[in-house]
């Protein structure tokens, strides 16, 4: 499954972009190819745990800026991304926390919206 790999490399896009950098540019901070790079933040390369180390400090963030789920998921939903396994895994992330209570009421109220928009 590469929807980990997947969201990272958005996020790496998002931050990159917010801090002015090409691919090109953000790449020779890291000393890394830009054909690389753009692998990683498209998802389809696996990014080794010492190439996000120099992504991250290329960036000048840090690594727990660089996984906020919030921010995550705002930059994936204001780029209208439509794959279901981004939203069901950001779903999934956001119903962690939640208790047994919490989340079988979402789940009724979930069921109740599939029903109005199934009936159409």
């Amino acid at each position: 499954m590469n929807t980990l790999r997947k969201l990272i490399g958005r996020r790496i896009r998002s931050i990159r972009k917010k801090k002015g950098l090409t691919q090109e540019k953000l790449a020779d901070k890291a000393q890394l190819t830009q054909q690389y790079l753009g692998a990683v933040e498209r998802g389809t390369r696996n990014i080794s745990m010492d190439s996000l180390e120099r992504i991250i400090s290329a960036l000048e963030v840090d690594f727990d800026e660089l996984l906020k789920l919030k921010d995550m998921t705002n930059s994936l939903i204001s780029e209208d991304e439509q794959d279901k396994l981004f939203i069901l895994t950001i779903h999934n992330q956001l119903l962690k926390p939640r208790s047994v209570q919490e989340i079988k009421a979402i789940h009724r109220v979930t069921e109740e919206i599939i029903k109005i928009i199934q009936a159409n």
